[in-house]
């Protein structure tokens, strides 16, 4: 009798406590475009888009810690409970959403990867790594000290670090990329409305941009590398306070700066098109041609 009841406290409650790297595995049905929060503090939460309107949530539970999960058919809410909360034990889960869904997950030291939602991605994470595959409709991702990466083309994306590098490897129509000392490198074309921003950290860029955007770069001491194809049609407003402009794009050379220090440079590449501001205070500026 008493067993049973505290089964079904444990139902009413929507908690799963395990005992040492107990396995779980739930699951709901799920509307195609529902909402989803995760929330995990340390290990690893994969979630992965599929074509089923269901949710599912596998894995392993570390020592003392307990899945509460559940929710309606537009809305579910998860979250990995320890038993010590000044040392919990690592959990690592795998969530299956419908690929519509709206995700938002955060963690403490636990790294965070995506794949296959074409939703929207909303992903916080202190000491962990962020990785994202695929092509959401919007994009938010930030990190402490933990790298960024992102694999494919969402149409709007914020990626933010402040000691990790942020890397995109695809495009986006709007988009930002900023850190404090980590790397930004950006490949790819279709780039409209993008900035790239970092404190002391370098900025790589390779690949081109829509016709008629607007793309800033702005470091206050790493180095700024841009690299387009000879027809990659950009307008270029560079100024470097007290650094070099290096330019191996287009005949042009840089001028020594307004203040009689650093260099500035103004120059057009494929027959101009994106406008295209470079800052920099005293990180080097380079433009080199891809092909």
């Amino acid at each position: 009798m008493i067993s049973r009841l505290c089964l079904l406290v444990a139902a009413i409650s929507g908690a799963v406590p395990l005992g040492a790297q107990g396995k779980v595995e739930r699951g709901l049905p799920f509307a195609p475009d529902g909402a989803v929060r995760i929330y995990n503090t340390v290990g690893s939460v994969r979630v992965t888009g599929w074509s089923r309107d269901s949710i599912v949530v596998r894995g392993v539970l570390g020592q003392g810690n307990s899945l509460h999960f559940g929710g309606t058919r537009s809305a579910v809410k998860m979250f990995v409970e320890g038993r010590d909360e000044r040392n919990p034990a690592a959990a690592a889960i795998e969530v299956m959403v419908p690929q519509r869904s709206k995700v938002w997950v955060k963690t403490a030291s636990a790294s965070i990867e995506v794949s296959g939602v074409s939703g929207s991605l909303d992903l916080y994470v202190v000491g962990g790594r962020i990785s994202v595959n695929g092509s959401p409709a919007d994009l938010n991702a930030e990190a402490i000290d933990g790298p960024i990466k992102i694999v494919g083309s969402p149409g709007w994306l914020r990626a933010k670090s402040a000691s990790g590098d942020v890397t995109l490897d695809g495009s986006s129509a709007d988009v930002t990329l900023s850190t404090v000392s980590g790397k930004i490198d950006a490949d790819g074309s279709g780039y409209e409305k993008a900035k790239f921003e970092s404190v002391t950290g370098s900025i790589r860029f390779a690949g081109g941009f829509r016709p008629g955007g607007s793309v800033t770069f702005d470091t206050h001491s790493g180095s700024i590398e841009v690299g387009l194809s000879s027809s990659g049609r950009a307008d270029f407003d560079i100024v470097s306070i007290a650094g070099q402009i290096t330019n191996r794009l287009t005949s042009t050379r840089p001028v020594k700066g307004r203040y009689g220090r650093g260099s500035e440079l103004n120059t057009s590449n494929g027959g101009g098109g994106t406008r295209v501001a470079i800052r920099s205070f005293k990180g080097p500026v380079s433009l080199v041609k891809l092909d």
